[in-house]
Order: C-alpha cells, then structure tokens, then sequence
C-alpha cells in the first residue's frame, strides 16, 4: 500500500451483466488464509506502527447477526519484549492480516467483499486488496485495492468536491473510502519515486477520482459492499451503501500495455494497519498525529465473492500445479517435459550490477549464458519463472546444470521461494563436488533436491529455481548452460550408460565393453541415435567430455 505515486490512468467503458457466482469465502474458517506476523520491511514499506499477531485473527460471531460468522481482526493497544520493529525498537500496537498466497488466486471477475471498519479516528488503516502473484517486486506484480480507508485529510481535500462531498474540505476519516490500481509506468519513474510506481488515485487535477462520501451516515461501525468489476480490458470500482451502488471514478482503468499486470492471477489480503504514510497518523522514523483510534478496534469481513464478468473470470485453489517430470531452466537439446522460456515466462538476473556479459561459447545449441565479474567483490545471479513453479514432485530428483568456470573459483548454486526462504549448496575451489569435475572446462552437476531444499524451502511455490553466487571476491569469466530439473523418473542424459547422472569416462568404458561383446543394443550407449552401438558413439561422447 505504498502510496508515494503518480497518476496514469486510461479509460474505457465497458459494462454487461454480472455472471455466476465461482467461488465464495464465508469464513466459517481460515483454510483459505495464512496469518502474517510482525512489522515487515520499514512497517511494510509505509511506515506502519501495528506489529500483527496471529492470535488478533479469529473466526467470529457478527455481533448482532450470531448465526453469521466473520473473518474478524482486532487491533489492541499492546507492547512486549517481541513486539518491536525490524531493527529491534518497542512497538505499542498489534493487529492482524491474512493473505490468501498459494491457496487462492483470481483472474478476472467481479470481486466483492462485505465489510464492517470500526472508527478509524486518527490512525486505522484498514483494507480489503489484491497483489499479483508473479514472482516480480512491487510494483512489477501489481497491486489493485479494492477499499481502504483511514486516508490523511490532504488526500480527502482533493476529492473533497466530489460524489456528495460538499466541497469546504472538512470530511472526516470515517467518510471517505479510496480504491487504487498500481502498476508500473517508465513515465512515473522519477528521483522521487524510484520504484517507478504508477496510481490511479492520486490525481492533481481531480477529474476522476471521486471517492465516497456519507455526511449523514459515515462508513464505520456498519457492513457496506465494496466490489470490483475486472476483465481483460478494464478495471472498474463500486462501493454498495444502502442497495444503491456507486462509482469510486468517473470511468474504469483501460487496461493497456503499460498496466498489463492487471492481465495476470491476484491473491488476496485483508488487514487493518495502525498509523503510517497514508494516514495523518504517527509512522516509523517520523511525526504526525498521536494514534487515537479506539481500542481494542475489530473489524469485520463477512464474505469475498467471485463471479464471472463479461464471460470472465477464474479461481485458483491451491498453489500452482505441478510441473512434469522435467523442466527446462535453460537448455536447447535436452529433451524436458517442459521449459521456461526467457523473457516469456521466465527472467535471468544478474544482481547489483555484479556481472557483465562474457565472451565464452556455449556447450550446446545455440544459446548460452556468459558473465564476467565487474570487480564487486562477489556475484549473484540467477534464473527466476515470472510465476511460482511448483516443483514438489521433483523432491526426489536433481537439479543439473553445465558449468565452465576456473578451478580456483568457490561458488554457492541455491533455489529460492516466494516467502523469501533460499538454500544453497557448496562448490568448493579445485574440488569435484556433486559429479562436477573441477578442472577449468565445460563439466556437469547433478544436486539432489533432498540436498539443496533445506529445511524451509516451499518447492510448491519457487520464485528463483537456479541461483549461482560468490563471496570471495575472485575475478573471474565463466559460463553456465543446459540447466534442468530432472525428476529421476526417466532417463534424459544420453550417453549415460550407468545411469549416474554424469557423462563421463565411465560411460566411455560401459559402451567400450558393450561393443566388443556384442551385448543387445542399448539406447543410452547409442549416442547418436543411429540405430548401431559403435565407435562413432564413442568418439561423439569422447568430444562431450572434453569440451
């Protein structure tokens, strides 16, 4: 909910009726969610004060309607030895926030979510929103919030005039509901905004944004609808007060090439924050306005509903599906049930400038990937899918990978997931380690996943799946290629007459002694699939191994 943005928007008017429903969330109970904990990254980059606690998110009884139950939250006032920012400094609030990352996913539809806020007053931040689940930064994966309240008076000043408002400047906090898309924008790119972060709500001008005002009957202590109509082509948000509904801008989000994020899955996130930027409230490192939000404050959420939108709409449940008994990281000629493609769905990284482009041919096919240092003193690098993998059913396989690389070298291989869990395995300098042959030339490795997942590492949701580093600070030029993740299930290395995940001298000897005894044919000595087990195949592997 990082809001130091600029405004990009694009319109388009497209409106039709509102299809079945997909799927429904009651919140009989949490099956669906998992509960955040702590402060994040400098108060989850807004300089938020709450720190969130798992026991402030229960199912509850909607008071007044005990037959119904709700998603409930609660923020306290509350302090203690671990309830402390990221550097280690008291915090005096908790509260609670639940995402639905990799049990629940959406594509399209109208999303609607029936909520009750508490009075906000100075500080309550509360919000109902989604954030892609790609595998990019914010704001690369995209961000839509569907409601979210609590915002400072210069934000509602702007909008002042607008949609009931009547224009002195003088709405008050519980009033006031916004709605955003962020994406990011070249244009928005600034000194200012380094992320590069593109918002539809924050308009100078004030011709489009109108969010909704109640004089008579403010927002808070009461259940209103929120929704969100969303296909391919726009994005367009309501609020429901009373059975009559109203537009939050004066046209949807044209979606276009500049904000296709908006065309990729979404998870979901509920949460009620304390203080922070967006507020006029205290935040972290700064001043504002004391917290006066009342205590304990609860809010409620009764229902999230899906349904289909202009013949739109999917729900995912679960993490993604499972990958086949091969994928493809980076490889040209051996045989995968699948691969990433680069710049399609898969990205590769080189971090903090630490490598530069390398002039070291390929092993094999066409395409390679060559790095020198730039004299960083270390490197990182790596090949993430834009959307987790799930590779679960690899648990019993191996990553394989080509490498060139000077002997004197040490370096780390790792895998990385999308709760920020990395684990890494040891490549020590002038040593073979995991079949790979330190001696400066093109050589193959094959980790057992059993090895390199560690102890945390959720294989269902990867966002890094090859990740190569070094710490020493040697300079060096080296190459990488043919990189996999073998199952174990089928044979894929031709040329593997023992089968032990390397192309090696041994094999040399296995197809040696298949000849001159004139065993039956085998198709892993038959190197070059011509139908006869010969020389030719040796001399062929021959090549591969010295290369």
């Amino acid at each position: 909910m990082n809001k130091n943005l600029i405004v990009i928007l694009f319109f388009t008017s497209v409106f039709a009726q509102i299809g079945d429903l997909i799927w429904e969330e009651n919140f009989n109970d949490l099956d669906n969610w998992i509960k955040i904990t702590g402060n994040g990254s400098w108060g989850w980059g807004n300089g938020e004060l709450e720190y969130y606690k798992e026991e402030n998110v229960s199912i509850s009884p909607i008071p007044g309607d005990p037959n119904n139950n709700a998603l409930h939250i609660t923020a306290k006032s509350e302090s203690g030895p671990d309830i402390t920012d990221q550097w280690g400094n008291p915090l005096f609030y908790t509260s609670g926030k639940v995402i639905s990352k990799s049990n629940v996913s959406i594509k399209y539809g109208v999303v609607e979510a029936r909520v009750r806020v508490p009075n906000l007053d100075v500080g309550g931040w509360p919000a109902v929103w989604l954030l892609g689940t790609s595998n990019y930064s914010w704001p690369r994966n995209g961000e839509l919030d569907m409601m979210e309240m609590g915002s400072s008076q210069s934000f509602r000043n702007l909008h002042d005039n607008h949609n009931g408002g009547n224009g002195l400047n003088n709405s008050n906090v519980n009033q006031v509901v916004g709605a955003n898309a962020i994406f990011y924008s070249d244009a928005a790119l600034t000194a200012d905004n380094p992320s590069g972060a593109a918002s539809i709500s924050w308009d100078p001008n004030d011709e489009n944004c109108r969010p909704y005002y109640n004089y008579e009957n403010p927002l808070n202590d009461r259940f209103v609808i929120y929704r969100m109509y969303w296909d391919s082509e726009s994005i367009r948000f309501t609020i429901i007060d009373n059975e009559i509904e109203y537009d939050l801008y004066v046209e949807p989000l044209s979606i276009n090439a500049e904000s296709d994020e908006f065309q990729n899955p979404f998870y979901l996130i509920a949460n009620l924050a304390i203080g922070g930027l967006f507020t006029d409230a205290n935040y972290l490192g700064g001043n504002g306005l004391p917290i006066s939000m009342p205590m304990p404050a609860n809010m409620y959420i009764d229902y999230i509903k899906v349904f289909e939108w202009n013949n739109q709409g999917y729900v995912h449940l679960g993490p993604p599906d499972t990958q086949g008994e091969s994928l493809g990281l980076f490889t040209d000629n051996t045989p995968t049930n699948s691969s990433l493609i680069p710049e399609i769905d898969s990205h590769i990284y080189v971090w903090e400038n630490t490598l530069t482009d390398g002039s070291i041919p390929s092993f094999e096919g066409e395409n390679g990937i060559s790095w020198a240092t730039t004299g960083a003193g270390w490197f990182g690098a790596g090949i993430m899918s834009i959307q987790p993998a799930n590779l679960s059913n690899f648990s019993d396989g191996f990553l394989k990978f080509r490498i060139k690389i000077p002997q004197n070298i040490s370096f780390q291989i790792g895998i990385i997931d999308v709760w920020g869990n990395q684990s890494y395995v040891d490549f020590p300098a002038s040593q073979t380690t995991y079949g790979l042959v330190r001696d400066g030339n093109w050589g193959q490795a094959s980790i057992p996943i059993n090895d390199i997942r560690g102890e945390l590492i959720d294989l269902r949701m990867l966002s890094y799946e090859f990740v190569i580093l070094e710490v020493n600070g040697v300079s060096c030029e080296f190459a990488l290629d043919d990189i996999y993740w073998d199952g174990g299930i089928s044979e894929t290395l031709i040329g593997d007459v023992n089968n032990d995940g390397f192309l090696n001298v041994v094999d040399v000897v296995s197809i040696v002694s298949i000849i001159l005894d004139n065993d039956d044919y085998n198709s892993s000595a038959d190197y070059n699939s011509d139908g006869v087990v010969n020389v030719i195949d040796i001399i062929a592997i021959v090549d591969m191994i010295i290369r």
